[in-house]
């Protein structure tokens, strides 16, 4: 079974500094990184996932919880692609689990991965569980979890909770914070493509942010 011993022995050969470097700085030096490119790392990972990938939800976790332990940002993206290969382990009981995750190395790569993924599969089994959680989140201090909240419904079309979806809009569209704003626009272009009627009908009614009202109509403007 894959162990992060094996994961470390297949990525620190290939650690390249000057790569490294550019990599942490576009993440404004946040991270650390070995410095290995996705086109490096991408059939790395396809010979590691050969060996065999935790079997259990229990042996997911210690994986994926090894991975984030490492400073560099490239395990912790190995860690959130083990977690997305084995998302049918996972229910809305793990919603605190992933909380710790999404509160772990955040940054806009790493709740971007797992709340319209993971947390956003999870919420689909079991709304009522789930998307109580999410209105928790939503109303937490750390804005990486309002993201998380507003983020976790962004794939799902015709599935989408329009009550819901307002509801966490409302209660955070006057944060001044970049990355909830950028959030709100995101969610509400994306959902333009399957109900634009709705979104031009929000952000009219609604008093959004410049930048959030520019990204939610980015795409009926094209």
């Amino acid at each position: 079974m894959l162990t992060i011993d094996l994961i470390k022995a297949a990525y620190e050969p290939m650690c390249n500094d000057e790569n490294s470097q550019k990599m942490a700085s576009y993440m404004k030096n946040n991270f650390p990184f070995l410095g290995i490119p996705k086109s490096v790392t991408a059939p790395i990972m396809k010979q590691l996932f050969k060996v065999g990938l935790p079997a259990t939800k229990e042996a997911t976790k210690v994986l994926v919880n090894d991975c984030f332990k490492q400073a560099e940002r490239e395990y912790h993206y190995i860690g959130m692609i083990i977690l997305n290969k084995n998302a049918r382990f996972f229910d809305a009981g793990d919603l605190p689990y992933l909380e710790s995750l999404i509160t772990t190395h955040s940054w806009w790569d790493s709740i971007d991965t797992i709340a319209p993924n993971i947390v956003g599969d999870i919420v689909l089994k079991d709304r009522i569980a789930g998307e109580r959680i999410m209105r928790e989140w939503n109303q937490s201090d750390n804005f990486w979890l309002q993201r998380a909240s507003l983020l976790h419904q962004l794939k799902y079309k015709n599935k989408m909770n329009e009550a819901l979806l307002k509801d966490l809009i409302v209660n955070t569209k006057d944060e001044s914070e970049f990355f909830i704003r950028k959030a709100i626009g995101w969610v509400l272009r994306e959902y333009s493509k399957t109900n634009a009627q709705f979104v031009i009908d929000f952000v009219k009614e609604n008093n959004l942010s410049p930048l959030s009202s520019r990204e939610a109509l980015k795409w009926l403007s094209k």
